[in-house]
């Protein structure tokens, strides 16, 4: 990370733009200052991740979230109106959906390579991964045995082929053939298919919020936040170049631009976003949005959570061996952590906020 660099020479930038997880390693180097909320409609869970020890780090610029693409045509087919909004309704559509596909296509497509979907089906649970201030691995525990064993049996019952993304021969023309009826991704996807399939293929394709456990639930909160680094000089004119950024006007005009999603609910009441049926769903789901623990160590283990899913699914492993594994594996990652805390702990109160929780 470029940002850590430039801290660690003295010479860091005024502001930046960072993802959360990176900010996370900011604040635990007490490189940025803490920034009050400049707007009062940000989504919760956008302002949320950037909260440490009481104070906001960041300020949301843009947000994104995961969902259901899916074809509404082959789910009519099948009996279905919309997409369920429960774990066991999604299921009977997925097993309803495989009667009416040919042979080599799957209700589901869920690669192997990717984490973002079962760490998803993990925050639904309402589980922490983490524990003892995020010192220990926590797979272990009933809730996430419960996501894991879910997303195992997804493949087991033959719903969802146990291949990589880099498998795949087009994703977005395969999914126009109807190789594969749901997708869970993010918004940049809306694009994706915009661009590379015909408009007359526009009706084949429709996004829908994700289901849960017992009802709608909840996904995962990602994007981008504007930070100011502890030794600007600038910083009312950071300030004020981070209200400016944040205007209906420039929100809107980053959309058009990129396709990343206002992390203010003010831009989604203006076009094009309230017109656009495809994004509907995002709205909705981003009012349903968490976040695990932000750590500086958090893609590494995100990272052998999805290896040790790919253990159980195509290793044979079993659901409790695998969780067990990987909170050994967490533990050995997390040793410089307890040793940090350990001595913060010995220095007192002050040095105790020295790590992001």
């Amino acid at each position: 990370m470029r940002l850590v660099s430039a801290v660690a020479a003295g010479d860091p930038p005024d502001i930046a733009q960072v993802g959360n997880t990176d900010l996370a390693t900011l604040v635990t180097l007490h490189a940025v200052i803490a920034q009050p909320p400049v707007a009062p409609d940000f989504f919760p869970g956008a302002l949320n991740v950037t909260r440490f020890h009481g104070q906001y780090y960041g300020t949301p610029w843009y947000v994104d979230t995961r969902l259901l693409f899916y074809r509404p045509d082959i789910l009519r087919r099948a009996g279905f109106a919309r997409p369920a909004r429960t774990w066991n309704g999604w299921l009977n559509q997925m097993q309803a959906v495989r009667r009416v596909l040919k042979r080599g296509q799957y209700p589901l497509l869920a690669p192997i390579n990717e984490y973002s979907f079962l760490e998803v089906l993990a925050l639904q649970q309402q589980t922490h991964v983490l524990r003892d201030d995020a010192q220990y691995g926590n797979f272990a525990n009933p809730k996430f045995r419960a996501a894991l064993t879910f997303y195992k049996d997804l493949f087991t019952q033959r719903l969802a082929p146990p291949i990589a993304d880099h498998q795949l021969i087009n994703l977005w023309w395969q999914m126009a053939r109807g190789d594969f009826v749901f997708y869970v991704s993010g918004p940049w996807n809306i694009g994706e298919f915009r661009r590379l399939l015909p408009p007359k293929d526009e009706s084949l394709w429709m996004t829908a919020p994700m289901p849960g456990p017992r009802g709608p639930g909840a996904s995962l909160i990602g994007g981008s936040d504007f930070v100011i680094f502890r030794t600007s000089t600038r910083k009312r004119l950071a300030t004020a170049f981070i209200h400016y950024m944040l205007k209906n006007r420039q929100q809107i005009y980053l959309y058009k631009l990129t396709g990343d999603l206002p992390a203010r609910r003010g831009p989604w009441t203006l076009p094009p976003l309230s017109g656009d049926i495809k994004l509907r769903a995002f709205r909705r789901q981003l009012e349903h949005v968490s976040s695990f623990e932000a750590i500086p160590e958090w893609d590494e283990i995100m990272d052998g959570m999805r290896r040790a899913a790919e253990q159980v699914i195509i290793g044979g492993q079993s659901v409790p061996a695998a969780t067990r594994n990987l909170d050994r594996k967490v533990n050995d990652w997390l040793a410089a952590r307890r040793q940090i805390i350990a001595k913060n702990k010995r220095k007192g109160p002050v040095g105790a906020s020295a790590l992001p929780r």
